[in-house]
C-alpha cells in the first residue's frame, strides 16, 4: 500500500506532465540551449531534496572522472557503492544526486562515490562505459579498495551503465564487485518490453509525459538516439542492452523496480537474463510507484527500498553493514 506521502506526491506530479514533456530530448534536432536546460532543470529539482544528517562530501578524481565521495557518520570508509546517477545519458551528475547518494550512504553504512561520467550528446557510446570501467579500476587501484569491499550501482541510465559495465569487467579480467544493485535499470534501450505502452505511459509519472512526446513523433522505435549514433546502434549489443547479456559469473544482483514505469519490462527481461545465466539475484517490484520515486528522500518507500539495498550487502559483502 502506498503511503499517503506517496499519494500525494503522485497528485502534484500528474499536474507537472507538460512540464517534463518540454524539457523532452529530440535526438534528431540536437540544441546545445535545450541540453543545457535540461540540465539545470534536473540538476535544481534533485538538488533540492534534503540531505542525510550531518552528511559530507570530497570530490575527487577518479582515472581522470570528477567524483563525489559521499559519507555520513554512519559510512563504513571500509565498504563502497560506486554509484552510476541517472537521466539518460544526457542529464545528471553528482550536484544532482548528493541527496541520494548521502541518504544511500547513511541508511545502508557505506561510503558512495559519484562519478560524472561523460555524457551526450558532447560524448557518445561507449563514453559512458569506457568511464564506468575506469572510475571502478581506480577504487581497486588508487583508493586501495578490494573488490569484495566495493558494490556497482545506478539508477536508470546509471543502471544500464552498472550492467554493462560488469559486463565489461567481466570480459577484461578484472575482479568483479562483490554485489550490484539497480533501481529501474535501463536495461532495454531499443523500447521492446511489453510496458512501452500508452496505458502504462499515463500511469509513468516521470517518464511518461516525455515517452508519448517521443512516441507522437518517432513512433516506438527506442530510445538509442539520445547516446548511441545512429551507426552504433545495435540492439542485440549486450553493452547497449544488458537484458541480452550473458552474466554467467557475475555478482548478484538486487534490481527494485516502479509497478507503474514503462522500464518494468527491462527489469523483467533482466530477471530472464540472470535466470539464463544461472546469476544470483533478488527482484523487488515497488506496487503503484513511478520511475526512480528515489528522488523523493522523505518518502517511507525510500527509506524502506534503501533499508533493503543494505541487507542485501551485508548478505554478499560479507561485512555488516
Amino acid at each position: 500500500m502506498l503511503s499517503d506521502e506517496a499519494i500525494k506526491l503522485k497528485k502534484r506530479y500528474s499536474k507537472l506532465g507538460g512540464l517534463v514533456s518540454a524539457f523532452a530530448y529530440d535526438p534528431n534536432n540536437v540544441s546545445k540551449l535545450k541540453v543545457w536546460g535540461q540540465r539545470l532543470n534536473f540538476n535544481l529539482i534533485t538538488g533540492l531534496q534534503p540531505k542525510a544528517k550531518n552528511c559530507q562530501k570530497e570530490i575527487l578524481t577518479l582515472n581522470g572522472i570528477e567524483t563525489w565521495k559521499v559519507t555520513t557518520p554512519n559510512s563504513d570508509p571500509n565498504k563502497a557503492i560506486l554509484y552510476f546517477h541517472g537521466g539518460a545519458y544526457i542529464v545528471g551528475g553528482p550536484k544532482g544526486y548528493y541527496s541520494i547518494a548521502s541518504h544511500l550512504a547513511d541508511i545502508t553504512g557505506t561510503t558512495v562515490y559519484v562519478p560524472d561520467y561523460r555524457l551526450a550528446p558532447e560524448h557518445y557510446f561507449p563514453a559512458q562505459l569506457e568511464d564506468g570501467v575506469k572510475a571502478y579500476e581506480a577504487l581497486l587501484v588508487d583508493e586501495n579498495y578490494k573488490s569484495n569491499q566495493v558494490a556497482i550501482g545506478g539508477d536508470s541510465a546509471g543502471g544500464n551503465l552498472s550492467l554493462v559495465t560488469i559486463l565489461k569487467l567481466k570480459e577484461l579480467g578484472i575482479d568483479l564487485p562483490a554485489a550490484v544493485m539497480c533501481i529501474s535499470p535501463w536495461a532495454d534501450p531499443a523500447a521492446t518490453g511489453d510496458t512501452y505502452t500508452e496505458e502504462m505511459a499515463d500511469k509513468d509519472l516521470l517518464l511518461g509525459p516525455i515517452m508519448k512526446k517521443q512516441w507522437a513523433k518517432y513512433k516506438h522505435d527506442g530510445f538509442g538516439g539520445y547516446y548511441i549514433k545512429d551507426d552504433d546502434m545495435d540492439s542485440n549489443n549486450p553493452y547497449i542492452s544488458p537484458i541480452h547479456g550473458d552474466f554467467t559469473g557475475c555478482p548478484p544482483t538486487m534490481i527494485q523496480v516502479g509497478g507503474d514505469e514503462c522500464l518494468l519490462s527491462d527489469s523483467k527481461s533482466m530477471k530472464i537474463a540472470f535466470e539464463n545465466s544461472n546469476c544470483e539475484y533478488e527482484y523487488y517490484e515497488w506496487e503503484g510507484m513511478w520511475h526512480v520515486f528515489h528522488i523523493e528522500a522523505k518518502l517511507p518507500e525510500t527509506t524502506k527500498s534503501f533499508e533493503m539495498f543494505g541487507e542485501f550487502l551485508n548478505k554478499h559483502m560479507k561485512v555488516k553493514v
